[in-house]
């Protein structure tokens, strides 16, 4: 029988966030006429990251149980901070965009919030995910994954 972390490699992980980043840009390109039309294309660019930062953690020996735990799981700030205790580095971009998305984890932006709040614009996390499929992705050949560049 397969276990779990058979199951979730890091490279399956990076691809999954890729189809997430590139499935945003495609939303945010395409402008559908509806009333809130970033809601949809951040919810996916937030979970790209999500993804990409459990791709890299998972690069790096964590077990698929440990990214659920509490103290990781959907939280994006704790598997940023993770992350970077492995070495992944930020530009500062990404570190304003990360900073935007602190304590706010992927089930906040399934539903509507009102009242101030602060996100980062569909454009901002787009050259965050692009950053960080660049980095991963140069991690995941290193360690002999066949990472399909874009152009």
């Amino acid at each position: 029988m397969i276990d779990e972390d058979d199951r979730t490699t890091a490279f399956g992980l990076f691809n999954y966030a890729r189809s997430y980043w590139r499935s945003a840009a495609a939303l945010d390109e395409a402008k559908p006429k509806v009333t809130h039309p970033d809601a949809p294309v951040i919810f996916l660019y937030v979970h790209s990251i999500e993804l990409y930062f459990k791709s890299f953690l998972r690069l790096n020996g964590l077990t698929v149980q440990e990214l659920r735990s509490r103290d990781l799981g959907h939280r994006v700030c704790c598997l940023a901070d993770k992350a970077r205790s492995y070495g992944l580095q930020f530009d500062d971009e990404d570190l304003e965009v990360l900073a935007l998305i602190v304590g706010m984890d992927l089930l906040d932006l399934r539903y509507i919030k009102t009242g101030p709040f602060r996100r980062p614009t569909p454009e901002a996390l787009d050259r965050t995910c692009k950053s960080l499929d660049d980095s991963i992705g140069q991690a995941l050949i290193a360690q002999g994954h066949p990472v399909r560049r874009f152009s």
